[in-house]
């Protein structure tokens, strides 16, 4: 989701370059700069929306890939586990909570959730 404070304040910067009186040398390319960095949040979020969008459907491939990279793994710390979908998100172009739930789906949720980690020690401990 696309910042709203960062949106309302390139807005605001662009709204206040356009009625200024900054020399006119510089003014063009300020509106410019602001304009372009509008553009790329635009252009980014609709990237995000379309890699969630496409982001349901999981391709073999990607899960083979998801279950190697964490097979065997198993979180020592919240930080581990964030750390561990961070990187895995990362890695397949996905959405964190996308690769947390596939992983858990799989049955290796262990190694991006601490809470199934710290069940599954305690269980092999018993």
């Amino acid at each position: 989701m696309q910042e709203p404070r960062r949106l309302a304040q390139l807005h605001a910067a662009l709204r206040f370059v356009v009625t200024s009186n900054i020399v006119a040398e510089h003014k063009p390319i300020l509106i410019d700069v602001l304009t372009q960095a509008l553009r790329d949040d635009e252009t980014a979020e609709l990237n995000r929306q379309a890699i969630a969008r496409a982001g349901a459907e999981w391709q073999e491939s990607e899960v083979t890939q998801l279950s190697e990279l964490i097979h065997d793994r198993v979180a020592t710390s919240w930080q581990h586990a964030d750390e561990c979908v961070m990187h895995l998100a990362a890695q397949l172009h996905r959405d964190p909570q996308s690769v947390r739930d596939k992983a858990t789906q799989l049955g290796l949720g262990a190694a991006v959730d601490y809470r199934l980690a710290k069940a599954l020690i305690q269980a092999r401990g018993e």
